[in-house]
């Protein structure tokens, strides 16, 4: 049985109030999660620095390392 099956069977057994305080548990922690990456984009945003340098992502280890470019007849 998966996870979420396992849950849908448990909740036969629980009361409306039960249900309730499980329902707001769920939307806390729902609203946590988003809130952790809402977090995390910021401060993504706050590190950005402008390298001038356009193929960083594509060629890091040739920046990091010193390897030669990849595709690149530089």
């Amino acid at each position: 049985m998966s996870v979420k099956e396992l849950l849908q069977a448990e909740l036969e057994f629980l009361s409306e109030d039960d249900l309730q305080e499980l329902y707001e548990l769920a939307k806390r922690r729902s609203q946590r999660v988003k809130d952790d990456w809402d977090e995390f984009g910021a401060l993504l945003e706050r590190c950005q620095i402008e390298t001038g340098i356009t193929d960083l992502a594509e060629q890091h280890h040739h920046y990091i390392h010193g390897t030669p470019k990849i595709g690149n007849n530089e």
